[in-house]
């Protein structure tokens, strides 16, 4: 049953606050009280401050605001806003110290300076009267600048942030494709009457003012104008604001009635314009109240799977069971489990870009599991300093193996004390290995880090809950990209561990019903579902970071109680079947423009362009024009044999959430991608993409099942050695190895980080021995440690 949250709603008075409310109540939440920020109140020198031109709040009609409470019969707290935008990053957060490389946040005194922490006084007051409150609401579509604030405040004070309207544009429809003012047409649909009251944008002039930008025709003359002179629909880049008058019977207990006399034009710099009330401003008030409220009905609710996704979920519904023809396990050798050296040694590989450190363990394994992530993260810290000169804030992606599941929360506490205040924390994965790790050992972390500084890096770290993808659990982003230059270099980008979770309700999809002779149905329709939302949630986080394609990706799957091995070839199946899409061109191409690519001076001067998470017209995912094959001269890639990027489905013990399957992929953005066409040697697969004029090779090996355990290793030079002679390495290193195997590696021979499983399939099903990914970067060193 999801939970259902007592939310503090705040508004601006404009149309997107007041709707992402409607969304609160369509989703079973309860509104208990309204939050305002107002402008403070006017001084001798200055009487007329009614538009701050604040970059966090909207201030036009603000003495319009205290009606709500009675049309809406809810209570209304405000407050002054204080200070300024002393903080004016993308991204938002306190002050944060570092004391012996570990991060912390504390308030300071200058705080306050920052109007964004007028919010902490206003839901301060409001927690004191309300105790009950748990969550709080806002209407942020694409502004990160806005969203990221409002987080840093609830989630300081204990409450769940919700942005409904979060990527809403971008969201799929019950109906053909998304339009540019879909968002205002369903605003429209439901009864809203929200009328502009300021513009901003060279588009806009003042006739637009008082218009009600939901109606058809004032949205036709929007697009119209934002077409001609470049800006958002929604006013997403400050072209235009709105007061909201009027809205759906059964939650707007009347509308305001405001006389045109009421109305006063004040012109301002640059072609602004807007709307002071300081006339008579009434309250009509509507039917008594009205239990059945047509207009959750008329509220439309993204679809849960974006159109390719449905196709790719069709596509494995109506595949032939291949249970029957396969073994439900991969065949394997016995031998004894991986311990002794393999769990005290280190590794450290660095490249130009950047360095790895794996297989990180505490010194001592009978320690319980919190002392043990202590220890690792003083090991990890002292390693960042005195080794590789970085600190915390550079690491950008975290492996972090776990013996149970249940340690996830210790280990969860621990580790987020490496980054406190920081708002970017590295994106992660997180599995639980059983038995296969080391006796002793409860957790181990692996950690990329970035060489470059971390202005050039770029973060997508949604703590809200939303319909877009799963909101944050714990302190990692779902994705950070390291360039391989300046900030419009080419870019690596790793995305989180994507589990399949409903976003709007942080529930995991489907669960099986317990019908008994349906049972093996019912689970098999079930993980395909997962397997689908999940990587879906995998392509709206790469969209967000501009991917271009994806590099590989590895889906970790638990065994159930139906077929193990069939679960391999239902994610198999999904990944072929998102690259096989017929339209390529304009596979999962964004139909809208909700953000142009030019936005007016206006908005470029009030918020940077890079506060919004954009997505434009041209940006396919995969995108096949900026591929190039090298062909194997085997089969050639065609309709019949799509181009399909490497692929491993890897069984572990568990996964967060007791998911059955998590996504983790690899991807690239801002750069022509070679693909090395996969070759066979001595039964081995060898596939390798190459990107940034081969400053950055990633090889994929696939190492088939022996007689004898022993070979594996042997097995892994050979193909190493034929991937350095297929890619034309110019630089004779082993690279950087990250090895998924359930079988012993005799580590020393070996520097690479160790992923032990309990089994590992390639794309077409295979069982293999270990699956192998190998990282070329130039100008790198590597050591073990220990």
């Amino acid at each position: 049953m999801t939970r259902k949250l007592k939310v503090i709603g705040f508004i601006s008075g404009g149309k997107d606050s007041f709707f992402s409310i409607l969304h609160c109540l369509a989703n079973g939440h309860q509104i208990i009280a309204l939050a305002n920020l107002s402008p403070p109140s006017p001084s001798k020198d200055n009487e007329d401050e009614s538009d701050l031109n604040s970059l966090m709040y909207q201030t036009v009609g603000h003495n319009l605001i205290p009606l709500y409470a009675e049309i809406l019969s809810i209570p209304l707290y405000r407050q002054e806003i204080r200070g300024t935008a002393v903080n004016q990053a993308k991204e938002y957060s306190l002050h944060h110290h570092h004391h012996d490389g570990m991060a912390y946040s504390t308030a300071t005194a200058t705080a306050i300076e920052d109007e964004t922490e007028s919010m902490t006084i206003l839901l301060n007051r409001i927690k004191k009267d309300h105790p009950e409150a748990n969550a709080v609401c806002s209407g942020a579509i694409l502004s990160s600048y806005q969203r990221t604030r409002i987080e840093s405040v609830a989630l300081r004070m204990q409450l769940t942030p919700l942005a409904y309207l979060w990527q809403y544009p971008e969201l799929p429809t019950t109906t053909t494709v998304p339009r540019k003012d879909g968002l205002l047409e369903d605003m429209d649909a439901v009864g809203f009457d929200a009328r502009i009251v300021k513009v901003a944008s060279g588009g806009l002039d003042e006739e637009f003012l008082w218009e009600n930008v939901c109606a058809e025709g004032t949205r036709k003359r929007i697009m119209k104008a934002m077409k001609r002179f470049g800006g958002s629909v929604l006013g997403e880049g400050g072209e235009f604001e709105t007061i909201v008058v009027g809205g759906p019977e059964g939650f707007f207990r009347g509308a305001m009635d405001v006389e045109e006399g009421g109305r006063e034009l004040v012109r301002g710099g640059g072609g602004e314009a807007w709307l002071s009330f300081g006339g008579v401003v009434g309250f009509i008030r509507g039917e008594e109240e009205i239990k059945d409220a047509a207009w959750v009905k008329k509220l439309r609710i993204p679809e849960q799977l974006d159109k390719p996704f449905e196709e790719v979920l069709g596509i494995l519904e109506n595949a032939e069971d291949p249970t029957p023809a396969l073994e439900l396990r991969s065949p394997k050798v016995q031998f004894s489990s991986m311990q002794q050296s393999w769990a005290d040694k280190y590794h450290v590989y660095a490249g130009k870009w950047t360095t790895r450190i794996s297989n990180l363990s505490a010194s001592y394994m009978g320690n319980s599991t919190q002392a043990q992530m202590g220890e690792i993260n003083q090991i990890l810290v002292s390693l960042l300093g005195n080794e590789v000169h970085r600190s915390v804030n550079d690491i950008v992606f975290t492996t972090i193996l776990l013996g149970l599941m249940n340690d996830f929360q210790i280990v969860n506490e621990e580790y987020a004390k490496l980054f406190g205040g920081r708002p970017n924390p590295p994106a992660r994965v997180t599995i639980a290995c059983g038995e296969s790790l080391p006796p002793g050992a409860n957790v181990m972390v692996s950690v990329v880090v970035a060489l470059l500084p971390n202005a050039t890096r770029q973060h997508v770290h949604v703590q809200s809950i939303s319909y877009w993808a799963p909101a944050n659990i714990g302190p990692y982003s779902q994705a950070t990209s390291v360039p391989m230059g300046n900030n419009d270099a080419p870019a690596i980008v790793f995305v989180a561990g994507q589990i399949p979770l409903v976003p709007a309700s942080m529930e995991t999809v489907a669960r099986a019903r317990r019908s008994e002779e349906l049972r093996t149905i019912h689970l098999r329709a079930a993980f395909q579902l997962q397997t689908t939302l999940a990587l879906q949630h995998v392509w709206r986080i790469g969209k967000a970071m501009n991917t271009c394609w994806w590099i590989g990706a590895i889906a970790f799957v638990v065994a159930g109680e139906d077929a193990l091995r069939e679960r391999a070839i239902i994610t198999a199946s999904a990944w072929k079947a998102i690259h096989a899409q017929k339209d390529r061109d304009g596979l999962m191409e964004s139909e809208t423009t909700t953000d142009d690519a030019n936005f007016d001076v206006w908005h470029q001067q009030r918020i940077d362009r890079e506060s919004f998470v954009t997505v434009h017209e041209d940006d396919a995912l995969p995108d096949f024009s900026c591929l190039s094959i090298v062909p194997s001269g085997g089969v050639e890639v065609s309709d019949d044999h799509p181009m399909v990027p490497p692929f491993f489905a890897v069984e572990v013990a568990q996964l967060p959430r007791d998911s059955q399957v998590e996504w983790q992929a690899l991807g690239v953005s801002r750069t022509p991608v070679r693909f090395f066409d996969t070759v066979w040697e001595h039964g081995n697969t060898i596939m390798a993409c190459s990107m940034a004029s081969d400053e950055k090779i990633f090889g994929f090996i696939g190492i088939k099942v022996q007689e004898a355990e022993s070979k594996i290793y042997t097995q892994i030079e050979q193909a190493i050695h034929v991937l350095q002679e297929r890619c034309t390495i110019p630089y004779p290193l082993t690279g950087h190895q990250t090895i998924y195997t359930a079988q012993n590696l005799e580590i020393d021979k070996i520097n690479a980080q160790i992923i032990p499983c309990r089994n590992v399939w390639d794309v077409q099903g295979r069982a293999l021995a270990a699956a192998v990914v190998v990282e070329y970067e130039k100008y790198r060193y590597e050591h073990p440690g220990g």
